[in-house]
This record gives C-alpha cells, structure tokens and sequence, in this order.
C-alpha cells in the first residue's frame, strides 16, 4: 500500500488543477453544473439524538415520487454529476427507497450512490443495498457511530441502536465480498463533548471490520433544528489542540470559536442541496434559501433563475464551515493548503510516511 501523505499529495494535485479551473470558470460568468448532489428524500427520522432536532420537524408532505425523481435528475443540469449522497431525516423510512434508488440510476447511471443510515432499519437497509448492487450500481453506505454498545444508544435516543448498528456493518462486509469493487462501507462519528471518549473506541472498532472511518466535527446548522447551541466545554478544544498538526486543525479551531475560515465554496455552482419537496438549496447553512422548485421548474430553469444568482451572492459573503455536506467538497480548490501544510511539517510529513 503506498503511502498516505504520497496518495494525499497525487490526489491534491488533482484536485487543485481541478479547483483551479472551477474558479477560473466561475470568475469570468461560467455558469458551473453540479458535480455532487445532496439528495435529502425524507426530513422523517426515527432516531432521538441529543444533538440532533429533525425528528421534531416533521415529516414534508408530498414528497417527489420515484417517478419525478427520475424525471428531475434526467435533466441536462445533472448531466455532469458524478456523486449523489442520499440523505435525510433517515433514508430507510421511505417504504419505497429500493425505487428511488433505481430511478436515480436509471437517470444517472454512471453516479456513485451514497446512503447514510442510523441503521435502525438493518433488514430494510440490506434490501435496499442489494437491489442496488444487482442493478450494477457503485454504491457507498455510511452508518453513523456516536460510540460502541450504551454509549452510541445513549447519544442516539433508541434503545439497541448500536447492536443494529453492527449487524448491518457486518451483514455489509460479508456482502461486499460478492460485489467486490461495488460496494464501499464507512462508519463515521460526529466529534463532539459528547463523543470525545468514543473516539478511539470506534477507530479500532472500524480497523476490526476493515471499513473506511469519516470523523466530523459538530455541525451547527437550521436543517438539524439546533440554531443557538454552540455551546462546546473547553475539552473540545484542548483535545482539537492536542492532535497532531494536519490541514484542517487550525479550521476545527476556528469553526468552534465564531471565526471567519472562509474559502471558495461552491454551493450552487458544482454542488446543491435536493429537497424531498423539490426546493433546490445551497447547503446545510442556507437550507431554507429555495431557488425555485422541480416541480414548478425545470432543474435546468431554476439553475439559471434570478433567485438563483442573489443565492450564489449570499453564498460567497459566507464566514465558510466545514460541514461535510458540500463544503467539503469545495475543499478542491484548496487542496494546495494540504500540500504546503507537507511541505512546512516535514517531520509529521515522515511520520506519517513511516506509520503505512
């Protein structure tokens, strides 16, 4: 296996030229199609978390049907998408998630897929998956880890969430095994005062199984319906400062203390937030900033809508986040901060080398 930090850089550089050029485009009146679509199906959940109020929004009446979603992402708007994270609430509450799934296939066939889960529906979940396999699409399952066994129920608000949790992991691996080079399986714990002792638990737990671990700092946004609730203990912080120097340590910092860690960001340009009403949206920040609707507009038409232009407007006078819905992937045209972040920690740099 060849080096992280060599991988890292190869695929920087990519990236960089990538980002580059995006900007380049976009500053002389390029009108950018999206490259990632966040796809929130349902705004249902049936978690209870502590850190976490959907579950009390709602479900959205009349969701988009298999039907219209197929109708929608076979717009030439999404000709050039290549990634489509469907989302929630908890995807699995739709009866019909296996169609969904097939119709955005059936309208993008060369898109990766992403379901996220909180597991709590394993045998439906599974189900879903492998009818999406079968169909020949290349498919990512992120399920979420707050902790191992009480911890991770606790957090989650549901009694037995964990051992859901691990028997669809699990069920997963053994499946991946038939559909090699299909299906890609990530846990990921969101990093908060509540987690910070679950950390190192659930990276050896995901070592075991042999799947991919996502770590995210606690996201403040009005999709989860907890405006007003940046309230972090100082233990956050000294464990974010006591970590090795990496690119996005000083950004952690930052985002916890109010700060400005802007960067190009390119919501409403090389990706956008889908809502299961048709609302197409920037991002998790800007979740109720509509710029028209699939329903009363072609993708394409609400692509290029006045509202859409004071949307990109509002967008770029952003502070910048770091969530991970979209804004991570803006990281793109940033990615030469991770190349210099090698070039000035030579000795992290070769520790890092070393430790493959």
């Amino acid at each position: 296996m060849g080096s992280p930090v060599i991988k890292n850089t190869l695929s920087g550089l990519k990236n960089t030229v990538l980002g580059v050029s995006n900007l380049i485009r976009r500053s002389t009146g390029e009108t950018l199609k999206p490259r990632w679509v966040v796809f929130v199906v349902t705004e249902r959940c049936n978690s209870r978390c502590t850190h976490c109020s959907i579950w009390k929004t709602g479900e959205v009446k009349q969701p988009l049907t298999a039907r219209e979603i197929e109708d929608t992402f076979k717009d030439p708007l999404f000709s050039e998408t290549s990634y489509i994270q469907v989302s929630g609430g908890e995807p699995t509450t739709r009866g019909d998630l296996d169609e969904v799934i097939l119709a955005i296939h059936r309208a993008v066939p060369k898109a990766t897929i992403q379901i996220s889960t909180n597991a709590l529906l394993p045998d439906r979940a599974l189900k879903v998956v492998k009818k999406a396999l079968q169909a020949g699409i290349n498919l990512y399952i992120g399920i979420s880890l707050d902790g191992l066994n009480e911890e991770h129920d606790k957090i989650r608000g549901i009694k037995g969430n964990f051992k859901k949790a691990d028997y669809l992991l699990r069920e997963l691996v053994k499946m991946k095994e038939a559909y090699s080079g299909k299906l890609t399986i990530s846990t990921g714990i969101v990093i908060s005062d509540l987690t910070l002792k679950s950390v190192e638990p659930v990276r050896r737990y995901a070592e075991e199984l042999g799947i991919e671990l996502t770590e995210a700092w606690y996201n403040v946004s009005s999709f989860y319906g907890n405006m007003g609730e940046h309230k972090f203990s100082s233990n956050l912080t000294r464990s974010i400062r006591s970590q090795p120097p990496s690119p996005i340590k000083d950004l952690w910092l930052k985002e916890l203390k109010g700060e400005s860690i802007k960067f190009p960001c390119f919501a409403m340009n090389t990706f956008c937030v889908l809502k299961a009403n048709g609302d197409i949206v920037p991002c998790l920040n800007y979740y109720n900033e509509s710029a028209g609707n699939v329903r009363e507009q072609t993708p394409t038409e609400v692509w290029h809508c006045m509202q859409m232009k004071k949307i990109r407007n509002t967008v770029k006078d952003c502070r910048g986040c770091l969530n991970s819905w979209g804004a991570g992937w803006s990281f793109e045209s940033g990615y030469y901060q991770k190349l210099l972040f090698y070039i000035k920690h030579p000795l992290t740099t070769l520790r890092l080398i070393q430790e493959d």
